[in-house]
C-alpha cells in the first residue's frame, strides 16, 4: 500500500510539472488589454448600444423601455413562461446518486426551494434574457430548525458595477458614500445570471442589443403612418370670406368651420387659392404598414427564432414550425443556462448551511406527446395479447385512472370470441356463427331484460293513483341495473361488426 501511495504522489507531481503555471491561470485578461481604459478599475460594459444610446445614470433603462412594446413583451413572455411552466427536479450530485442519504438530503432541499417561491426567482432572473445580466438578492430566515432562503428581490442593474479586484471580477453595490467602485458584497446573498457574455464582459449581452433597432424604426413608422391617417382620415374645413370682410364676418366664418372640425381649419379670401404639393404615388400608401410588419417580424425572429411570414409557407407554417422545433431549442438552452447559475450559487449555498449533501437542480424539458398517438398504439399492443400496467396508464395519461370492472362469469373475453367468430366464419358455417353469438351474451334478451325492469314491476303493484305509480317509479329508476344488458347488446354489435369487416356482408 505504501508503494502505492508513492506511486501515485510521484504521478501527481509528474502531471503538475508537465501542467506548468501558466497553464492554470489567465493570460489574456482584461486587465492587460492595451485597449481597455478602466477608470479606477470599473469595468465598462462592452455593449455598443448601451454605450451610444444608453447615457446617464441608468443606462439600461433604454433596454427596460424595449418592454414597452406589445410584440417585444408578448416575445419575451411567451419565452420565459414556457420555461416556468416546465416541472424542476432537485437530485445529488453524479458522485452521490446512489446515496440514499444524499437523496434524501436533496428531498429536503427541493422541499426549500418550493417553499421559498422558486419559480418567481427564475422569472425574475430570467430577465438577463433581454438585459445581459439580471440580479436577484436572497433574504435568509430560519425555518423548522433550517437555515433557509425567506424570500428573493430583484434588484436594478444600474446600482452595481464590476470591478477589477487581484485579478478577478467583483461584483460591487453603488451607494452614497462610493458611486465609482461600490462597496463589496457579502458571500452567499446575491445571485447573478449573465447571458452570451463576450470577451471578458461579465455584464453579458442580451437581446436589448438586437431588439433596440427594430423597435425604434417601428416607433418611427407608427408615428409617420399616424401622422398620415390623421392628415387624410378626415377633410380639411376651408371657408372663404369675400374681400373687405370685418374682422367680426370672419371670425364667424371661422367659428362655423371650427364647429365643424376641432383638428384644424383654414379661411382665405374667396379669390385665393391654396395648392398642396402631392406625392406622384398612385393607389394606397401602404409603406408604414408594411415597415411595422416587417420590423415585427424582426423581432420575433430575435426573440423567438420564428421565421418572417412571408417565407416558409406564411404565418401558420411559421408559428408551427417554432412550436415543434425552435422554441423547444431555446428552453432548453435558457434552462441549462439557468441551472448552471442556480447550481453555483442558490443550491450550494443551501446545502453548506445546513450541512446536506451536495446537489443540483435542473428542468425537465421534453417535447409534449401525442397522446392520441400513443393511444392507438397502446391500443395495437393490446389487441396482440399484451395489456399495460396501471401504473404505466398514470404515467402516461395523468392521475384519475383506475381498472374497469371485468364482464360477467362466463362472457368470453373479447380476443377468445373474435378467435373463435373468425374461425366460424373462415369455414362457412353459419350454424357455428349463430352458436357462437348466442353464446357471447351471459343471458337471453328477456332474462336481461326483465332483471333490469324488475325494480319497477315490484313497486307498481301496490300503485294507489297514477301520482301514486309515478313517484314510485322514480324512486325505482336508480335502481334499475342495465349492465346485463349492456353486455349482451355489446357482443352483439361486436358480433356483426366482426362478421361484416370478415366477410364484406351483413348479418
Amino acid at each position: 500500500m505504501a508503494k502505492q501511495g508513492l506511486a501515485q504522489f510521484r504521478e501527481l507531481s509528474g502531471a503538475r510539472r508537465r501542467l506548468g503555471g501558466d497553464l492554470q491561470s489567465e493570460v489574456a485578461t482584461r486587465a492587460r488589454d492595451p485597449f481597455e481604459s478602466n477608470y479606477m478599475g470599473v469595468i465598462r460594459p462592452n455593449d455598443s448600444v448601451l454605450l451610444d444610446k444608453g447615457g446617464g445614470a441608468d443606462q439600461y433603462r433604454i433596454y427596460r423601455d424595449l418592454k414597452r412594446d406589445g410584440k417585444v413583451f408578448s416575445g419575451l413572455q411567451k419565452r420565459a413562461l414556457a420555461l416556468i411552466g416546465r416541472p424542476w427536479l432537485v437530485e445529488p450530485v453524479k458522485s452521490l446518486k446512489n446515496s440514499t442519504a444524499a437523496t434524501t438530503d436533496a428531498e429536503i432541499v427541493a422541499d426549500i426551494l418550493k417553499q421559498s417561491g422558486f419559480d418567481k426567482l427564475c422569472k425574475d432572473i430570467l430577465e438577463a434574457t433581454l438585459m445581459g445580466w439580471a440580479i436577484d438578492e436572497t433574504i435568509w430566515g430560519i425555518r423548522e430548525g433550517q437555515i433557509v432562503p425567506l424570500k428573493y428581490r430583484k434588484r436594478a442593474q444600474r446600482r452595481f458595477v464590476y470591478v477589477e479586484e487581484d485579478g478577478d471580477d467583483q461584483l460591487r453595490m453603488l451607494v452614497q458614500e462610493d458611486m465609482v467602485r461600490g462597496i463589496v458584497l457579502p458571500e452567499r446573498k446575491f445571485i447573478v445570471h449573465c447571458v452570451n457574455p463576450e470577451d471578458e464582459n461579465p455584464y453579458g449581452t442580451g437581446l436589448g442589443h438586437q431588439l433596440y433597432w427594430p423597435v425604434f424604426f417601428k416607433r418611427k413608422g407608427l408615428i409617420a403612418w399616424n401622422k398620415l391617417n390623421d392628415r387624410f382620415g378626415s377633410p380639411t374645413p376651408w371657408g372663404k370670406y369675400r374681400r373687405g370682410a370685418s374682422p367680426a364676418e370672419k371670425a364667424t366664418l371661422f367659428d362655423a368651420l371650427r364647429a365643424l372640425s376641432n383638428d384644424g381649419v383654414v379661411i382665405t379670401p374667396d379669390d385665393a387659392a391654396i395648392e398642396l404639393l402631392e406625392s406622384k404615388l398612385t393607389g394606397s400608401i401602404s409603406s408604414q404598414a408594411q415597415l411595422c410588419a416587417y420590423m415585427d417580424d424582426w423581432i420575433a425572429e430575435v426573440i423567438l427564432g420564428q421565421e418572417p411570414r412571408t417565407q416558409s409557407g406564411g404565418a401558420l407554417a411559421s408559428a408551427s414550425k417554432e412550436r415543434r422545433d425552435v422554441r423547444l431549442d431555446l428552453v432548453q438552452a435558457d434552462a441549462d443556462l439557468l441551472s448552471e447559475t442556480l447550481n453555483s450559487t442558490l443550491l450550494p449555498w443551501i446545502c453548506e448551511l445546513n450541512g446536506l449533501a451536495p446537489c443540483q437542480v435542473y428542468r425537465v424539458i421534453k417535447e409534449e406527446e401525442d397522446l392520441k398517438a400513443q393511444s392507438e398504439t397502446d391500443k395495437n399492443v393490446y389487441e396482440m395479447g399484451f395489456k399495460p400496467t396501471l401504473d404505466s396508464v398514470r404515467s402516461k395519461y395523468g392521475d384519475g385512472w383506475d381498472a374497469r370492472e371485468q364482464p360477467p362469469a362466463g362472457t368470453p373475453s373479447m380476443p377468445a370470441a373474435l378467435a373463435a367468430f373468425a374461425e366460424a366464419v373462415r369455414s362457412g358455417d353459419q350454424d357455428e356463427i349463430d352458436r357462437v353469438l348466442d353464446g357471447l351474451p351471459a343471458d337471453r334478451l328477456a332474462q336481461a331484460s326483465v332483471a333490469m325492469i324488475q325494480p319497477i314491476l315490484d313497486v307498481a303493484q301496490g300503485a294507489l293513483s297514477y301520482d301514486d305509480l309515478l313517484a314510485r317509479c322514480q324512486a325505482a329508476y336508480p335502481k334499475m341495473d342495465t349492465s346485463r344488458l349492456q353486455a349482451m347488446l355489446a357482443n352483439a354489435l361486436f358480433g356483426a361488426e366482426t362478421y361484416g369487416r370478415l366477410t364484406g356482408d351483413s348479418l
